[in-house]
């Protein structure tokens, strides 16, 4: 489960050595990347995609757990839960430039505010916490305990906690909480469809019961509106213009499903899949287990390319140009 490996990723950092790594092999400016974040060697996998060549992996004296690329579209921000930083490193430069003193406790990120701040949750201090793009911290905001999924839509921002059935909301303009709403247990992974007014979170499961199906809410109420079956433990999502797809982790299994939840076409990829998203038209999935990242035709739900990467992809991290 994707909250475990998140916990577990602490232990990384007794492998940290002394030396520290000045230098990686540059990343073309002009080029299309995709990246994963490998946390079982501490490693940060990259493909050239226009080239379809594999650059050469950085090897990272730190546990980083999940990243982004800042709209600069040259610098990646790293961070890790078990650090007291978010570091800031330049593609082109292929250096360290820069440490936002953030303390321990960041387990995801989100550009907000059309890219003009970075939302960090923070499970050490149970908050969401915002930064502008140039590290000041601007404002923190008490939600529930261990906050990890973050969305955003409208100017408001949606957190959801694996460990507390409630979904915290945030207005993201005025910086203040406003009423969420009650969510099923164990929840994890989500997907905003604005456009219906409509929460899809999937889940992990409590306990011996493991999480089968996806739940859809209302956004104006919090009402459940339907469960959608998406065998086992849906944790990520997408979508395009006619369809979602599911990635449930459990079962290995890639979902295709109508606008209206009807099951259109499934997949088995990878082992132990964590993170989907789009990438140049194409459906992209990497396996934790596999080390792998698979392309995915979203016509045909069928594997068209298959990446080799480092030992334990745990997120995606993609630049288009």
């Amino acid at each position: 489960m994707k909250w475990i490996y998140i916990i577990t990723a602490a232990a990384f950092t007794v492998l940290l050595s002394a030396c520290t790594f000045e230098s990686f092999e540059s990343i073309p400016k002009d080029s299309s990347i995709i990246s994963t974040i490998n946390i079982k060697e501490m490693t940060i996998s990259f493909y050239d995609m226009e080239k379809g060549e594999k650059l050469p992996d950085w090897t990272v004296d730190r546990p980083y757990i999940g990243g982004l690329i800042l709209p600069d579209n040259d610098t990646i921000l790293l961070y890790g839960k078990s650090l007291d930083s978010a570091d800031l490193y330049s593609l082109s430069k292929g250096k360290k430039i820069e440490s936002w003193k953030t303390g321990k406790g960041i387990v995801n990120a989100l550009l907000v505010e059309n890219g003009a701040e970075i939302a960090f949750a923070d499970q050490d201090r149970d908050s969401v916490r915002f930064y502008n793009i140039k590290g000041t911290e601007v404002d923190e905001i008490k939600v529930e305990k261990d906050p990890l999924t973050l969305l955003e839509a409208e100017e408001k921002l949606y957190a959801i906690s694996y460990n507390q059935e409630m979904l915290s909301i945030i207005d993201t303009n005025d910086k203040k909480r406003l009423p969420g709403f009650k969510i099923h247990p164990a929840a994890a992974g989500a997907l905003l469809r604005r456009e219906k007014d409509e929460l899809w979170i999937g889940g992990h499961g409590k306990g011996t019961e493991v999480e089968e199906s996806i739940h859809i809410y209302d956004l104006n109420n919090g009402r459940l509106m339907k469960e959608i079956s998406a065998p086992v433990m849906p944790v990520d999502f997408t979508k395009d213009e006619d369809d979602v797809f599911v990635l449930s982790h459990g079962s290995n299994m890639l979902y295709k499903l109508g606008e209206d939840g009807r099951m259109k076409d499934s997949l088995k990829v990878g082992a132990n899949p964590f993170e989907i998203d789009f990438f140049a038209d194409k459906l992209i999935v990497a396996g934790y287990d596999s080390n792998e990242v698979y392309i995915i035709d979203p016509d045909s739900l069928s594997i068209e390319t298959t990446l080799e990467v480092g030992n334990g992809p745990f997120q995606i991290v993609t630049r288009e140009r």
